[in-house]
């Protein structure tokens, strides 16, 4: 072995044992995050189809998502389940037959979460109305409402006190309500609750840690805006809070409700008036109940819809989903829509409607700088979400030590290939800094040995003259015969156009 080649051997066995030191796990990681297998119990119903849809149920007919056609022969949402962080939820509601499971009263009171302990007509039970709906019941205008995942199960958990709705005091019950949820299976957590907050920014502590634990478990949580104007204030928590998908209020017409708070915490829109329900009781009925609780609770059953269809998309990827395929209301985003109306068909089918991992996804975006900061370095450093260098990994992205999810695979395939390169490129440079000039004609040898070291001269020169183009790089706006290189696509459409791949649907 020629001394040059002691050498190549050398650096590559050292650069791949450095490798092996850097990166002993790396196929041992999982490309998603597995989730946890619960037992549920089966459905009241196991065909799809037979639901009947009240004509006041605007919001799934023909006319708006379709769901006859265009959702629920792909999933009405079996296998999953939202818990619903609420006022209770009326288990014995003709309208929800099989649908609830036991839950947990945050307050100590009995019934495992199956009572509603709102007056008037309930709240809780609203929302389970609109994720699960039977349609069993019926009111003086027909059939009660059919939930937009009627398979999907709810889980109650009473963490609101009519007597102190709204105050500081509701943010300890409803932190440890959420996570009784994450500890009891819950796929979605639907919070259409909020209490007064100083800025679309700010979060009651003890929720947001709560709120990280539950995507650090890979739950989807999602939260309404909250009804400004119509109690007079401003924005509300948990709607605020980092990692929450929160849910504005719009309009059979697609316009938004006038009482929706706004302001850049809102990512995305849903049906939020002229909503018809059935009371807690099933006694009587409203066709104009209002407010971005239903529509946060709509948003949570299409994420309920969605991980039915694709049980190891991570929370992040539900979440980019819902907002990459909103239907886009004038400049997006805006504080208002966000990025838009919920498409539900187009959620749930990511072939057709394919949207990039780098896509915006504002609740990702804000739980990764909440981690980075003083108040959520803690929880960070406790869950394992951030090494000392400072890298990190996705929350949510794994539910143990040993799984890290899918950011840290990018990262540790990309370093891989940077030092592959880099190894490489050592290999080339040593071994062209052993090539040497032809040397002295050896005796004997005839004139002009050896006749060219490196071949005859190129037939092109390397650089051309100024102004003119190698002959693989044709000039400005023409083309090889063939169309080769066909013409760039425009990457971002003239403002009030949508970009192709998201053509506007018939409005509302």
């Amino acid at each position: 072995m020629t001394q040059r080649t002691r050498r190549l051997a050398t650096l590559v066995a050292g650069l791949a044992a450095a490798c092996a030191l850097t990166f002993p796990a790396v196929l041992t990681l999982p490309a998603t995050p597995a989730r946890a297998a619960t037992a549920r119990a089966t459905t009241a119903r196991a065909t799809t189809g037979d639901y009947v849809i009240n004509p006041h149920e605007w919001w799934l007919d023909s006319s708006h998502w379709d769901v006859q056609q265009d959702v629920w022969p792909t999933t009405e949402g079996a296998g999953e389940t939202v818990a619903l962080v609420d006022s209770g939820v009326q288990a014995s509601n003709p309208d929800l037959p099989g649908v609830v499971e036991p839950g947990a009263d945050m307050f100590g009171d009995p019934g495992d979460g199956e009572h509603d302990y709102k007056p008037n007509g309930g709240h809780g039970t609203l929302m389970a109305e609109l994720i699960a709906g039977q349609g069993t019941g019926t009111t003086a205008v027909g059939p009660d409402p059919v939930g937009l995942a009627p398979q999907a199960k709810i889980l109650p958990v009473h963490a609101i006190n009519p007597a102190n709705s709204g105050d500081d005091s509701v943010r300890e019950p409803v932190a440890r309500g959420i996570r009784y949820a994450v500890e009891h299976g819950a796929d979605v957590i639907n919070l259409s609750i909020g209490a007064v907050t100083y800025s679309s920014s700010a979060c009651d502590p003890a929720e947001q840690s709560a709120i990280a634990d539950a995507l650090d478990h890979n739950v989807v949580v999602i939260a309404s805006s909250g009804d400004i104007n119509l109690g007079g204030h401003g924005p509300e928590d948990p709607g605020t809070c980092a990692g929450v998908l929160t849910v504005g209020g719009v309009e059979p017409d697609g316009s938004l409700w006038r009482y929706s708070t706004q302001g850049p915490q809102v990512s995305v829109a849903a049906p939020g008036d002229q909503i018809y329900l059935a009371s807690s009781d099933g006694q009587s009925y409203s066709l104009e109940s209002e407010g971005t609780s239903g529509a946060a609770a709509l948003v949570s059953a299409t994420a309920a819809l969605i991980r039915s269809v694709y049980p190891n998309m991570p929370w992040y990827r539900v979440d980019q989903r819902l907002i990459g395929t909103a239907t886009g209301e004038g400049h997006v985003p805006n504080s208002g829509y966000g990025y838009g109306i919920v498409d539900v068909n187009k959620a749930l089918h990511a072939s057709e409607y394919p949207v990039s991992t780098s896509a915006p996804n504002p609740p990702y975006t804000r739980i990764v700088k909440w981690l980075k900061s003083p108040d959520g370095q803690p929880f960070a450093r406790a869950h394992h979400l951030i090494r000392n260098s400072g890298s990190g990994k996705q929350a949510g992205s794994s539910t143990s030590g040993s799984s890290s999810g899918t950011a840290r695979v990018v990262v540790i395939v990309f370093a891989g290939i940077l030092i592959l390169g880099l190894i490489i490129a050592l290999i080339v440079i040593i071994a062209n800094s052993g090539r040497r000039g032809p040397g002295p004609r050896p005796p004997g040898a005839p004139a002009g040995y050896p006749p060219n070291a490196y071949g005859p001269p190129a037939q092109y020169p390397q650089y051309p003259p100024p102004g003119q183009f190698p002959p693989r790089y044709p000039p400005p706006g023409q083309y090889p015969p063939g169309q080769q290189y066909p013409p760039p696509v425009q990457r971002h459409p003239p403002p009030g156009q949508y970009p192709p791949q998201y053509p506007p649907p018939p409005r509302w």
